[in-house]
C-alpha cells in the first residue's frame, strides 16, 4: 500500500524527474536505431547508415522532446495504462515521420525503411513498457496526500466523486469544511492540499490564496467564469498603478484569417485520408439501414447563426417525431446497431469536415449546440452565450477533457478557456488529443462516466462524521 505524504515536506515541481525521464525517452529512441543496425540480420546495412545516424541523431533526439512533450507524455500520472500506451505509440508515429522528413528534405540521412518499421516497434514497445513502470514507481513514492475541501456540504458528494474519480490519484479527502475562515485554517496544517469549490466567496478565497502560498500548501480553484476572462492577461500599469488587461472573447481578425486557412488545410487533408472509411460507412448504412444515409439538423454557430449540420444517422428514422427535442441518453433506444458502432468512434461524425469546407465550423471550438438548447441554457446559465464568440466545432478542449456527464455550466468553462487561449497550436494539440480518445474509445456518448457516491465510498473503504462545520472523512485502511 502507498504510503503517506509527511507533513510538512517541501514540495517538487517535478523539473529533475522529467528531465531523468526525458533522457532516458532519448535513449529508448536512439537505441531503437542502433541496435537494428548493430545487429543487422538482413544484411544490408553499411557504413553510411551509421554515420548517418550519428549526423542525425542530435536533430531525432531535439524533435524526440518536442514531440514528447505536446503529447503531454510528461505529465500522464493521472492516466490510465491505455492512454500511456496510446500517448507512446502517437509519439513513435510523429517521431518516426519527422525522421524520415529530415531525411528527405536533408538527402543527407541514411535511413532505409526496414530501418524506420523496426524502429518504431521498438519504440512503441520499451516507451510502453517504461512509462507504465515509470508511473507505477511514482505513484508509490509520491504517497497518499490528504485533501481538504472548502465548500458547501450540499456539494459533498458531486466534488467527491469528481476528486477521488480522477486515474491514478494519490489524493484522499480528509476533511470537508465549510466556507468560514476560522474552520479552514484550524485544520490547515493536517492537510497537503486544498480544493476550493466555486461557491466559496471572493473575500475568503484571497485569504485561502495567501495562506496556501505561505504555508506552501498545493491549492486548486475550481475558477468562476469571470476568472477564467483573466487567464493570459496582459499586465498594464498607469503610472504606477499595476493593472492586468482584459481582452474580450472575440478572436482577433488575424486569428480568425489563420484559423480558418489551417480549418481549409487541415479538413481536405482529412477528407482524401478518411475518404474510403466514408464511403465504406455509406454503402454498410445504405445495405443495413437503408435512407437517408445522411442527417441534417439545425445548429447554431458563430453569432448565434444558423446553419445545417451533417452527420451520418445513427438514429432511427423520425426519431423525436413523438419526443421533441431531447438529449441523447446512455443506452438511448432511438440509436441504431450500426449508430452505437458510428458513435463509439465518431465516425458519424466524419462529414462535418464538409460543414468545415464550407465556413459554417470550425475544425476545434464549441460544440454546435440546437438553437432550441441555447434558449434553454442561456437563461438558466447567463454566460452560455460567450461560446458563440467563435464558430462552433468539429471537437473542443470540453470533449477532450471533459466527460459524457459533464454539466453544461462546466462545458461552458471548458469552451471559455479554449477561447481565452486559442491558437493553430493549441487546436492542433486539441486534434490530436481527441485522435487518441477515439482509438480509446472514450467519446462514445454514455461512456467515460463516473462512479456513484455510494460506489466511492465502497471503493475507498471511508465512512463520515459529521459536525456542525466539518466532515471528517474515515479510510479503514489508515
Amino acid at each position: 500500500m502507498a504510503k503517506y505524504h509527511e507533513n510538512g515536506q517541501r514540495k517538487t515541481d517535478g523539473l529533475f524527474l522529467k528531465f531523468f525521464e526525458g533522457l532516458l525517452f532519448i535513449i529508448i529512441v536512439g537505441l531503437s536505431y542502433y541496435v537494428p543496425l548493430l545487429i543487422d540480420f538482413s544484411g544490408k546495412y553499411e557504413v553510411h547508415n551509421f554515420k548517418a545516424l550519428y549526423g542525425g541523431f542530435p536533430w531525432i533526439a531535439g524533435a524526440s522532446i518536442i514531440i514528447f512533450s505536446f503529447n503531454g507524455a510528461f505529465n500522464a500520472i493521472k492516466k490510465s495504462t491505455a492512454e500511456h500506451i496510446i500517448i507512446m505509440f502517437m509519439s513513435a508515429v510523429m517521431i518516426n515521420i519527422t525522421t524520415m522528413a529530415i531525411a528527405f528534405f536533408t538527402r543527407g540521412f541514411g535511413f532505409p525503411r526496414s530501418l524506420i518499421v523496426v524502429a518504431f516497434m521498438i519504440q512503441v514497445v520499451l516507451l510502453s513498457i517504461f512509462k507504465c513502470l515509470f508511473i507505477f514507481v511514482l505513484r508509490y513514492t509520491k504517497g497518499i496526500r490528504r485533501v481538504m475541501v472548502i465548500a458547501d456540504f450540499e456539494d459533498k458528494e458531486s466534488l467527491t466523486r469528481k476528486i477521488l474519480s480522477s486515474i491514478g490519484s494519490n489524493d484522499r479527502i480528509a476533511l470537508f469544511v465549510k466556507p468560514d475562515a476560522q474552520v479552514y485554517l484550524k485544520h490547515i496544517d493536517k492537510v497537503d492540499k486544498i480544493f476550493v469549490s466555486d461557491s466559496v466567496d471572493g473575500a475568503l478565497k484571497d485569504q485561502i490564496i495567501t495562506h496556501c502560498v505561505t504555508l506552501d500548501k498545493s491549492l486548486y480553484i475550481v475558477p468562476k467564469t469571470f476568472e477564467i476572462a483573466i487567464l493570459n492577461s496582459e499586465i498594464m500599469q498607469f503610472s504606477d498603478l499595476p493593472t492586468f488587461k482584459i481582452n474580450t472573447l472575440h478572436l482577433s481578425q488575424e486569428k480568425m484569417i489563420i484559423k480558418r486557412v489551417f480549418d481549409i488545410i487541415i479538413s481536405l487533408v482529412g477528407i482524401v485520408l478518411v475518404s474510403p472509411v466514408i464511403l465504406v460507412v455509406a454503402l454498410i448504412m445504405l445495405i443495413t439501414e437503408g435512407r437517408p444515409i445522411f442527417y441534417t439538423q439545425e445548429r447554431a454557430t458563430i453569432g448565434n447563426r444558423a446553419f445545417k449540420l451533417i452527420k451520418f444517422r445513427s438514429m432511427v428514422i423520425d426519431a423525436e417525431s413523438e419526443t421533441g427535442a431531447i438529449w441523447a441518453s446512455e443506452d438511448d433506444p432511438r440509436v441504431t446497431k450500426l449508430g452505437r458502432f458510428l458513435r463509439r468512434f465518431w465516425l458519424d461524425e466524419l462529414p462535418q469536415l464538409f460543414n468545415v469546407i464550407k465556413g459554417d465550423m470550425s475544425l476545434v471550438g464549441p460544440r454546435p449546440e440546437r438553437p432550441f438548447f441555447i434558449d434553454q441554457f442561456s437563461e438558466e446559465i447567463p454566460d452560455f452565450h460567450y461560446r458563440l464568440t467563435v464558430k462552433a466545432g468539429v471537437t473542443g478542449l470540453a470533449q477532450v477533457m471533459g466527460k459524457y456527464s459533464t454539466t453544461p455550466e462546466n462545458k461552458i468553462k471548458y469552451d471559455l478557456m479554449y477561447i481565452r487561449n486559442a491558437s493553430i497550436l493549441f487546436d492542433l494539440k486539441i486534434i490530436i488529443e481527441t485522435v487518441k480518445k477515439i482509438l480509446l474509445g472514450t467519446l462514445k456518448r454514455g461512456e467515460n462516466k463516473e462512479m456513484t457516491y455510494s460506489e466511492i465510498k465502497a471503493k475507498y473503504g471511508f465512512t463520515e462524521k459529521t459536525t456542525k462545520d466539518t466532515i471528517d472523512f474515515r479510510y479503514k485502511s489508515r
